[in-house]
C-alpha cells in the first residue's frame, strides 16, 4: 500500500496552507499567471488522489509546492498523518516514507524507475497540473480553448474540470491512464505560492 502512495506522490510531483482567493478575483488571476509563468513557474496546491493498478488501489491527500528550483510534496493519510514526503532540489530527488526511510535519485523519472521498476512520466506532472501540455501532444480542447485531452509517453491525460469558466482557469480534476495504471487528482485549492 505504501508503494502505491509513493506512486501517487511521484505521479503528481511541506506545504504551508495559505488561504485561497475567490475564483475570478485579482489574486486568482495572479495565481494562474505564476503557475504558468514560462520562465519561473510557481504554485502551491492541496488535493486528493487515487492511484489504481492491476492489483491495488490507494488514495490519500496531498500538499504540493512547486517552483523551478524546488518541489515539496507531502502525502497525508486519514486524520492528516504524514505518509511520505518528496523533495526535489539542486541535489536531486529524495523520497522519505513514514518510517523515515529515504530513497534518492538524480531525477523524478529515475526515482520512478528505482522505486517502481517502471519509467513513469513523472517529470511532466508540473505541466499537467497547471493545464499545460509541456512536451505532450494536445488531442482535444474544450469550448474555452483549454486542454481537454493530451497524450504523453503512452499516457492519456484528461482534464475533467477546471476552477472557473475562463480560458486561464487552472485544472480542478485530472485523470490519467496508460491502460494498466491510472490516477485521478482532484485539486481542492490553488494557493498563493510561498
Amino acid at each position: 500500500m505504501r508503494r502505491w502512495l509513493w506512486a501517487g506522490a511521484l505521479a503528481l510531483a511541506g506545504c504551508a496552507a495559505v488561504p485561497t482567493q475567490p475564483e475570478g478575483s485579482a489574486d486568482a488571476s495572479a495565481i494562474e499567471s505564476r503557475a504558468r509563468d514560462p520562465l519561473r513557474p510557481a504554485f502551491s496546491l492541496t488535493g486528493r488522489f487515487v492511484v489504481k493498478g492491476p492489483e491495488q488501489t490507494a488514495s490519500a491527500a496531498l500538499d504540493w509546492q512547486h517552483s523551478t528550483e524546488r518541489d515539496e510534496l507531502q502525502i497525508n493519510g486519514p486524520l492528516g498523518k504524514v505518509l511520505a514526503q518528496l523533495v526535489r532540489d539542486e541535489r536531486g530527488v529524495r523520497l522519505m516514507d513514514e518510517g523515515h526511510r529515504v530513497t534518492e535519485a538524480a531525477s523524478l523519472d529515475e526515482l520512478s524507475q528505482r522505486v517502481f521498476g517502471a519509467a513513469l512520466p513523472l517529470s511532466r506532472a508540473a505541466y499537467w497540473v497547471t493545464g499545460r501540455a509541456g512536451s505532450g501532444e494536445v488531442r482535444a480542447r474544450d469550448a474555452a480553448g483549454r486542454i481537454a485531452v493530451l497524450s504523453e509517453r503512452n499516457w492519456r491525460v484528461e482534464f475533467a474540470g477546471y476552477h472557473g469558466d475562463g480560458p486561464e482557469a487552472l485544472p480542478r480534476q485530472i485523470e490519467a491512464s496508460d491502460g494498466e495504471y491510472s490516477f485521478r487528482l482532484r485539486i481542492d485549492e490553488w494557493l498563493v505560492p510561498q
